[in-house]
């Protein structure tokens, strides 16, 4: 049976579903505000997120974001919104039913670029130890690595498109590396602790109770010594990524190591809310977002060991 239009390796596809899942529940959080709560308010807060960028951005870009600023109010917020809610939708149903991947995937990329910039404002001020530059970038190179194994047409032999997939792998190294060298700083250094004990405000019980006892082993390691190591490690990870220097071994351990700082650093992307929206990646948490590059990772090893050629693997797969 020929694969529908746009389909993916078998190897990928429960990976590609995952993708677009967590794109479908971006979308209803960023409806949330408007259909759960008054109207002015849920303009506030839409609007807070563009002016955040702008106030935010260095100033050879604040105009950029003064005349983006003023075009959404130009538009309106509530069309802007549902605009931006509608996009993130049909991306998110494409991938969760794997339909049209290709035009998803490049859909997605620019999306997820044009929102690190008009909504994140590149990451900045990168100030009080944050070390990543927020989490769209992630988003993006999650997109390079699904365009790579989209089935894009049967009579091309191999579907992973190298070149693709070497840029967002070596996309992926270059991401962890920043985060890496801004934790070898003393912003991050000696004062790691401080980013723990500021998650406290608006959360549950049962996590404030989980990071007391987070604080308590980092207290028991040393501050210092414990910061040093997440930075090794992130070091490791960038190092194995931008190389490929033992990367089998290497992905499944950053995917341990990104739960880990999920549940803890990002206290497991909360508090939630209403008000809040999955637009900056921030309902389920940013650094989540890295585990679907290295599921990639990790079906295409396995893939590869298997000996199987995946042009042969998509002809004998049932749809």
């Amino acid at each position: 049976m020929q694969p529908r239009h746009g389909d993916i390796l078998p190897a990928y596809r429960r990976i590609v579903s995952l993708y677009g899942f967590i794109w479908l529940l971006n979308a209803a959080f960023l409806l949330c505000p408007w259909l759960l709560t008054p109207q002015h308010l849920a303009m506030q807060h839409f609007l807070a997120l563009f002016a955040r960028s702008t106030s935010h951005a260095p100033q050879l870009l604040k105009p950029l974001f003064a005349g983006m600023e003023a075009g959404i109010g130009a538009l309106g917020a509530l069309n802007a919104a549902m605009f931006m809610a509608a996009i993130t939708a049909v991306i998110g149903l494409c991938l969760l039913f794997r339909v049209y991947v290709q035009f998803a995937s490049v859909l997605g990329f620019f999306y997820s670029l044009l929102l690190w910039f008009a909504i994140e404002g590149l990451g900045f001020p990168y100030t009080n130890g944050q070390t990543d530059p927020s989490v769209m970038p992630a988003y993006a190179i999650g997109f390079m690595f699904i365009l790579a194994v989209s089935a894009r047409q049967k009579n091309i032999a191999g579907s992973i498109n190298e070149k693709i997939w070497a840029a967002g792998r070596t996309a992926f190294g270059l991401l962890w590396l920043f985060d890496a060298v801004l934790k070898w700083l003393p912003a991050f250094m000696f004062h790691f602790d401080s980013q723990i004990t500021s998650q406290f405000s608006g959360q549950p019980s049962w996590v404030v109770s989980w990071l007391h006892l987070v604080l308590a082993i980092i207290s028991f390691v040393g501050p210092v010594t414990f910061a040093v190591i997440i930075a090794l490690a992130e070091t490791a990870i960038a190092l194995s990524l931008l190389t490929g220097f033992a990367l089998p071994y290497m992905a499944p351990l950053a995917i341990v190591y990104s739960l880990s700082v999920w549940c803890t650093a990002e206290t497991f992307g909360g508090p939630y809310s209403l008000s809040g929206t999955g637009v900056r990646g921030n309902v389920i948490g940013n650094v989540i977002i890295y585990v679907i590059p290295f599921l990639m990772i990790i079906a295409n090893i396995r893939s590869n060991k298997a000996g199987r050629d995946p042009a042969e693997a998509e002809k004998h797969q049932p749809l």
